[in-house]
C-alpha cells in the first residue's frame, strides 16, 4: 500500500482548480446552447500506469463522502482515492490480489463495517485455467487490510455484487465467471455460519455484468447480466423471492462479431423504476465480416421499463466501439444524458477515423441528440457518477486502458463539459 497526495491538474483545454456551478466565461445563459467542449481534469497523476480496469465509487469509511475506487490488473492492486480533505490523495492495495478487475463496497458480514469486495480474474489473456477469484478486503483498525478468499478454484472471475438475493437478510452474491470456453452466472448465497453456497443461474461463458435490482418492484432483486462470448444477450433473472430464478432474454444478437460490451442500470427517463443501457462494441472479437461500416456493427441501446419487468428496446446510436456508457446530467437542465466512450483499436480498422467518445443529450422526453468528440480520452472503457468532493453535486470519473502510444489515454480523469468558452457543471 503506498500512499501518494497529489493536486488535481488540468490536463486539457482549461484550467480550474475549485467546485463551480452554471457558467464561467462570458454573459450568463443556458449551458446547453453551442457546440461542446469536453475537458478533463487529472484526477490520479501517473502517467507510467498503463491500465484501469474499472472505476467505482463507494463510501468505505462511512463519512459521508464518496471515494473512487479503481483496479489495475495488470499491476495486481487496487486504488482508493480520498478527495475529502479538499486534496486527493491515493492508496494503493495489493494484499491478496492477482489480477483485480472489479470492486464493490459493502458490509458483507453485517458486523457494521463495510469491506471492499474485490473480483479477482487471476489472468487477463483468454484461457480456462480455474483462477479466478473473490477477494474480501476488510480496513483494520491499525491501518492496512485483511483479506479473505470466499471463492477460488474457478474460471476467470469478472464480478460480484452484493445484494440480498433469497431475502432472508443478510447479503449474498451475484457472481460473473466469465472464463473461456467454460464459464457461468452464478449467485452465492451467504448461510448462517458465514459460508458460502454456490447455486448456478447460466452454465455459458462470457458474462460480464450481472447487478442486481427490483426490475419488477415487487420488492426482491432480480438480476440483470450482459453475456458475451458468442451468446450476446442482456438477460434478466426474476427472483420470486426467495432466491428461486427465472431467466428472460431482453436483447440479443445471433451475430458472433455482434461484441457486447456491458450494461449499465440507471432511471433514465426518470419515472421511478430502472431501466437497462448496454453497449456492444468488443473490437477484439476478430471476426468481423469484411466489407462492413465499423460504425454500423456497434453501437449503444437502452430497454426501457414499465415499472412491472416488461422492457423495450430503443437504440441510441451507432458507433464502432461502444465500450461504456454513462448516464450523466452534463448540462444540469434535471434530466440525463449519456456519455459513451469507446475501444478501437486502430489494428482492427485501420482505415476507420477514430472517434473518442460521445455525448447523447437528453431533451427530457428521451429524444437524445449526439454530439461527437473526436479528441475525447482514447480507450475509455470504465465510467462511473458520483460525488468525490463532497459539494452535493454529482461527478463523472473515467479510466482508460491504455495501449502502447495511446496519446491522451490519462488513467483516471474527472469529464466536465464547456461551451463556447464556458463550464457548465
Amino acid at each position: 500500500m503506498r500512499p501518494t497526495a497529489f493536486i488535481s491538474v488540468l490536463i486539457i483545454l482549461l484550467l480550474f482548480s475549485a467546485p463551480l456551478s452554471g457558467c464561467l466565461g462570458g454573459d450568463d445563459g443556458d449551458c446547453s446552447d453551442g457546440p461542446v467542449i469536453l475537458q478533463f481534469v487529472e484526477v490520479v497523476s501517473d502517467p507510467d500506469a498503463i491500465t484501469v480496469a474499472n472505476i467505482r465509487f463507494a463510501d468505505l469509511d462511512g463519512d459521508g463522502v464518496e471515494e473512487i475506487f479503481a483496479t489495475h490488473p495488470m499491476l495486481g492492486e487496487i486504488s482508493r482515492v480520498d478527495c475529502s480533505s479538499g486534496t486527493c490523495v491515493e492508496e494503493r492495495i495489493s494484499e491478496g490480489l492477482n489480477a483485480p478487475v472489479r470492486t464493490h463496497v459493502a458490509d458483507l458480514n453485517g458486523d457494521g463495517t463495510n469491506e471492499i469486495i474485490v473480483s479477482d480474474i487471476g489472468i487477463l489473456p483468454p484461457a480456462d485455467e480455474l483462477v479466478g477469484r473473490i477477494v474480501v478486503l476488510t480496513p483494520e483498525l491499525e491501518g492496512g487490510y485483511s483479506n479473505e478468499v470466499i471463492l477460488e478454484g474457478v474460471g476467470r472471475l469478472t464480478c460480484a455484487e452484493a445484494a440480498d438475493l433469497d431475502g432472508d437478510g443478510d447479503l449474498d452474491l451475484a457472481v460473473c465467471i466469465f472464463g473461456n470456453e467454460a464459464g457461468s452466472v452464478v449467485w452465492l448465497e451467504q448461510l448462517d455460519n458465514g459460508s458460502w453456497e454456490s447455486h448456478q443461474l447460466d452454465h455459458r461463458p462470457g458474462a460480464i455484468h450481472a447487478f442486481p435490482f427490483d426490475a419488477d418492484g415487487d420488492g426482491d432483486m432480480d438480476i440483470a447480466v450482459s453475456l458475451s462470448q458468442l451468446s450476446e444477450e442482456i438477460l434478466i433473472f426474476r427472483n420470486d423471492g426467495t432466491g428461486n430464478f427465472m431467466k428472460h432474454v431482453l436483447a440479443s444478437s445471433d451475430d458472433t462479431w455482434y461484441g457486447m460490451s456491458g450494461i449499465a442500470i440507471s432511471d433514465l427517463d426518470q419515472d421511478g423504476d430502472f431501466d437497462i443501457l448496454y453497449t456492444n462494441g468488443d473490437t477484439l472479437d476478430m471476426d468481423t465480416p469484411e466489407g462492413y461500416d465499423p460504425h454500423e456493427m456497434h453501437g449503444a441501446a437502452w430497454l426501457e421499463n414499465d415499472g412491472a419487468g416488461g422492457f423495450t428496446e430503443h437504440e441510441l446510436t451507432r458507433i464502432w466501439g461502444a465500450y461504456a456508457n454513462a448516464p450523466f446530467d452534463y448540462d444540469s437542465d434535471g434530466d440525463l444524458d449519456i456519455v459513451v466512450g469507446t475501444f478501437q483499436l486502430d489494428m482492427v480498422m485501420p482505415n476507420s477515423q477514430p472517434l473518442d467518445m460521445v455525448l447523447l443529450i437528453n431533451d427530457g422526453n428521451q429524444n437524445f441528440t449526439r454530439q461527437d468528440i473526436p479528441d475525447g480520452m482514447r480507450y475509455m472503457l470504465t465510467m462511473d457518477v458520483g460525488d468525490f468532493d463532497g459539494d452535493g453535486k454529482d461527478d463523472l470519473i473515467g479510466g482508460s486502458h491504455r495501449l502502447g502510444f495511446a496519446g491522451n489515454a490519462h488513467r483516471m480523469v474527472e469529464l466536465s463539459w464547456g461551451v463556447e468558452g464556458q463550464i457548465c457543471l
